[in-house]
This record gives C-alpha cells, structure tokens and sequence, in this order.
C-alpha cells in the first residue's frame, strides 16, 4: 500500500504559484521551489512532473483563483459601463494601497512577457488569458448596448480595446504602481464617457 502523501497539492501549487509571481520563472530555482513549497526536488518532480508543468499548473491556478472573480462582475446579468469602470477603480485602489503587491503585476502577464516568445504552451495560456478579458469586457459591453449607454457597432473594438489596455496596465504596474493607478483612473473615466448622452 503505497505511503500517503504528507502534503496538500494544492496548497502546494499556491505556493508555488506565489513564487512565480514575485520572481519569475527564470528566476526560479528548484531549490527555491523546494523552500517555499517545503517539499523536496524528488517529490516535486514526482507530483508535478517538471518545473515547467508545475508553472502550467500555477498559471491554471491563477486564472481561476484571482483572474475569474476579478472579471466576474462582468458578465453579470445588468452589467455594463459602470460595472467595466468599477473593475479599473478597484485596480487603482489595489495599486495605490498595496503598492508592495502591486509591483509583482500580473502572473498570467508576466509570463506572457517572459516566456511566450519561445514557449507554445505559455503563449496558448496568454491566448486563452487575452481571449477571457475579451469575452469579460464583450459581455459588459453587450449589457451596455441593451442598457442602450452604447451603440452596438463599437462593442467588439472597444472590448478589444479594453483587454489590451488591462494587460499594459498589468506591465505598468511592475514599473510604477502611482502611475499605474493613475492610468486606472483614466480608463475609468474613459469608460464612462462613452455613455451616450
């Protein structure tokens, strides 16, 4: 009978997660791994397999546990201008009160930067990460065209709009959290001017 396992997997992947998201994957050793995970190489490679798979598993871990609930009040029933500026407020607000925190960015983006240019399976993950903001933000907009604060012809380049400036504001926030905050704010507010009148 084989021996049980004396860890949570998943509180294992959290931490590793974290640690991706401080220092990058590059900058990651196994050793490092083995610290903040408290388990050691043998059962790391065991579990996971590699250490690139256990990124694979952190970047999983990451889009459902802070990615989903940031963008889910986008797609609820009701939704639309307000709910999209909300999201890019609460941003600012993070930036600006948790400054710390806020300068590891986004995990999901970060890796993006890092590694997609040589990595299909990185780049299929900021696929998949750039095709959620996309639907998030289209849903809202949607919402706000049978709100009738939009007309319907600029939804889907405005949602597109929105996803690309989510992700800049991601990289911003690693340089400077103020200006990104800042930046925040503006979206906001551009987001708000769209209301027709």
């Amino acid at each position: 009978m084989p021996r049980p396992k004396a860890y949570e997997r998943d509180a294992v992947v959290i931490a590793a997660r974290d640690l991706f998201w401080e220092r990058g994957y590059e900058a990651c050793s196994i050793s490092d791994l083995e610290q903040r995970t408290g388990l050691n190489r043998s059962s790391l490679y065991q579990e996971f397999g590699s250490k690139h798979q256990l990124l694979e598993q952190t970047l999983d871990c990451y889009a459902d546990q802070i990615i989903a609930p940031l963008l889910g009040e986008l797609s609820a029933p009701g939704s639309g201008l307000e709910r999209i500026a909300s999201l890019f407020m609460r941003l600012a607000h993070l930036f600006r009160s948790r400054t710390r925190t806020a300068k590891s960015g986004c995990l999901l983006v970060n890796s993006i930067a890092e590694l997609a240019s040589s990595d299909d399976r990185v780049r299929a993950a900021g696929v998949a990460y750039r095709d959620r903001l996309r639907s998030g933000f289209a849903t809202a907009l949607e919402n706000a065209c049978q709100l009738g604060e939009i007309d319907a012809e600029s939804a889907q380049a405005r949602g597109d709009l929105l996803a690309a400036a989510l992700m800049g504001v991601w990289l911003s926030v690693r340089i400077d959290p103020g200006d990104a905050s800042r930046l925040c704010e503006t979206i906001a507010a551009q987001v708000e001017s769209w209301r027709r009148s």
